[in-house]
């Protein structure tokens, strides 16, 4: 006796899985962009207004005479794991991909504190896209450090392995 393959079934299960799919993400309220829009920054300086309601990017030494000043609070977009291998010492980790209004880190931090955001580089968005939410909920005083892990590392600036 032959076991014959169904494809029609196999093809109908498949295209009733992707229909769902889209159906459930188009509805979700954690639903995704198909298409992920472009988050413009404008270099600035620092106390400086962005144009066009952009989020404000600053360069590494703008960043690094924040950090000497210890007048903001850096945040690490990455997830728990890029963080504890590897940090500015003293930042949070709040990852992007998990962030939520209720986050506990972000309610101890007052909404008229400077905030400096980072991920890896300059071709990573989550440092970006995290910006952009927590603008959302009112913090004004937000800065996207574009050069990121990457280029603090490569000027032998202060970091920290580990959670804390």
């Amino acid at each position: 006796m032959k076991n014959k393959i169904n494809f029609k079934a196999i093809l109908g299960i498949l295209i009733s899985s992707i229909l769902l799919g889209i159906l459930y993400n188009t509805f979700s309220s954690d639903g995704i962009d198909f298409i992920r829009k472009e988050i413009k920054i404008d270099f600035v300086e620092i106390g400086e207004t962005s144009k066009n309601e952009n989020l404000k990017g600053i360069n590494i030494s703008q960043t690094l005479d924040l950090y000497n000043k210890k007048s903001a609070i850096f945040i690490d977009a990455r997830d728990q794991w890029e963080f504890s291998d590897a940090h500015i010492l003293g930042a949070v980790n709040i990852p992007e991909f998990s962030f939520s209004k209720d986050d506990s880190t972000l309610s101890d931090i007052s909404k008229s504190s400077i905030l400096v955001i980072y991920c890896d580089g300059d071709d990573c968005d989550t440092s970006k896209r995290l910006a952009k939410q927590i603008s959302d909920f009112g913090y004004e005083n937000i800065y996207v450090f574009l050069g990121g892990m990457k280029s603090w590392i490569e000027a032998e600036l202060p970091i920290c392995k580990g959670k804390k």
